[in-house]
């Protein structure tokens, strides 16, 4: 299973490389271009490429509930021809349940739940009240490290035809500046548990004192001009 999981997230990353640029050339819900695409997702990089004056404004919030115990994903894209309403789009996934593994689709214990729904022209306008009272469009913390063991928040959007990017980290004090999490929340159909975040140590964060063979994916990025910068470190 691991092997053929392996070979397929090989072949995605051969064909289309690590840049995630939309459904038209990659899709997020496919576990494979997830694991090679994901840097690029988080940072943004689609909506960054189509920001422009014009443009239907576009939001994208992820949750990182300790990266391999629970991400979530949050898609709001204004409706067109209908400027007033959007589109929103709920994915969550938890940890990796191989019991969940089907003969007809071997990825699928690495699958998003999935929820679509469509938000008003009232309900819009409450998000995007949400997001700017949440510090969202001041300027990107320069700086400021995202680790994968970490519970924290980024959102990437193109609102006006001007894209901006912004993070929240549970660590460093953050989250009381969130006020969008429960408008989120509450529109959520995926049926995957929110995972509240707890207090998190070095320990925690490097597996210190743990066997080898327990270690899994660690890494942080840094939060460098409106968007990420980089990877601190990967193991």
């Amino acid at each position: 299973m691991l092997r053929v999981l392996v070979k397929v997230t090989l072949m995605a990353y051969l064909v289309g490389g690590c840049a995630y640029h939309g459904p038209s050339q990659s899709d997020i819900d496919n576990p494979a271009v997830r694991k090679v695409a994901w840097f690029s997702y988080l940072d943004g990089n689609d909506i960054r490429e189509r920001c422009a004056p014009g443009a239907p404004d576009r939001f994208r919030l992820v949750y990182n509930g300790q990266y391999e115990k629970q991400i979530r994903s949050y898609e709001i894209t204004q409706a067109s021809p209908n400027p007033g309403g959007a589109y929103f789009i709920a994915r969550a996934i938890g940890p990796t349940n191989l019991a969940e593994v089907e003969i007809n689709d071997l990825l699928a214990p690495w699958r998003w739940q999935k929820s679509e729904s469509q938000l008003s022209g009232s309900e819009l306008d409450q998000f995007r009240d949400l997001l700017t009272q949440s510090g969202w469009g001041n300027g990107a913390p320069q700086g400021k490290i995202l680790h994968s063991r970490d519970f924290y928040w980024v959102a990437s959007g193109c609102r006006n035809g001007q894209f901006h990017f912004d993070a929240w980290v549970h660590a460093q004090g953050d989250f009381p500046e969130i006020k969008f999490q429960e408008f989120l929340l509450a529109r959520d159909k995926t049926n995957v548990a929110f995972r509240q975040p707890v207090e998190v140590g070095p320990r925690d964060r490097t597996e210190q004192g743990k066997p080898r063979d327990r270690s899994a994916t660690i890494f942080a990025l840094t939060v460098s001009g409106e968007g990420i910068g980089g990877l601190v470190n990967a193991f």
